[in-house]
């Protein structure tokens, strides 16, 4: 029996990185796992090699900044499943500028996918969980919503806005059973971050003196930071609400 058993979790950004990590180790915990990606193909990769290790995990394609989809993927899964007790917003996308060269639709980009979207999955499934009296929301913000980084202005602010959002949640509906908490990852070393990266004139160093700064002369696998969402998201927490995990490494 796994300290998820049972349980049913949404798990948004799973076709790579941390998303795929937390989708895989949900499972490995005896959880049934709904992953949702905008990358169909490589979301059902996934979702294929989580079932060829025995788990559970179910993909819908879906673009979580557009209100119709999220609604209709989290429809399905009280359709198919009867409850939802577990929701990670993990997808996020960023632009690298400074603030000056951000353009309108860039920050746009950022936040409907990042802060938007999982306002929409939050006030999809609370319904249902106000009704069971139980539920764990795990928000994905950033060691970047408390500090800040001059190519990810925007970046930034949704993982601050995230933090906002957890804490408003945990307040409001503690009373009805729902815990709600983020994690505040260091950098990890995902595509995304990769990415980042490569936006810098030489990649290869600046990864190293990222690397350096941390006091274990490391950037975070993605799998040890779905290690921390299982606890947050299990009994093992049944008492933490409101608050963030920093997992970077200090």
């Amino acid at each position: 029996m796994g300290r998820l058993q049972d349980r049913v979790a949404i798990v948004t950004g799973t076709a790579r990185g941390i998303g795929s990590a937390i989708g895989r180790r949900f499972a490995a915990e005896g959880a049934l796992v709904v992953g949702v990606d905008i990358k169909g193909d490589l979301g059902e990769q996934v979702a294929r090699e989580v079932v060829a290790d025995g788990g559970r995990v179910p993909f819908l394609a879906g673009d979580i900044s557009q209100e119709s989809d999220v609604r209709r993927v989290v429809r399905s899964v009280l359709d198919e499943h009867g409850q939802v007790d577990i929701l990670v917003n993990n997808a996020a996308v960023q632009k690298e500028a400074q603030l000056t060269d951000v353009t309108v639709e860039d920050f746009h980009a950022v936040v409907n996918v990042n802060l938007l979207g999982s306002f929409l999955f939050c006030r999809e499934v609370l319904p249902s969980m106000i009704a069971r009296r139980s539920g764990s929301i795990i928000n994905m913000s950033s060691v970047l919503g408390w500090v800040s980084d001059p190519l990810l202005p925007v970046y930034s602010a949704t993982k601050a806005g995230l933090l906002g959002l957890t804490r408003n949640i945990a307040i409001t509906y503690g009373q009805d059973g729902i815990r709600c908490n983020a994690i505040c990852p260091g950098d990890v070393d995902t595509e995304l971050n990769r990415v980042y990266f490569e936006a810098h004139p030489d990649p290869v160093a600046f990864r190293g003196r990222v690397e350096h700064e941390y006091p274990m002369r490391r950037i975070a696998s993605t799998d040890e930071i779905a290690k921390v969402a299982v606890f947050l998201a299990s009994d093992d927490s049944s008492f933490v609400s409101g608050t963030h995990r920093m997992v970077d490494g200090a």
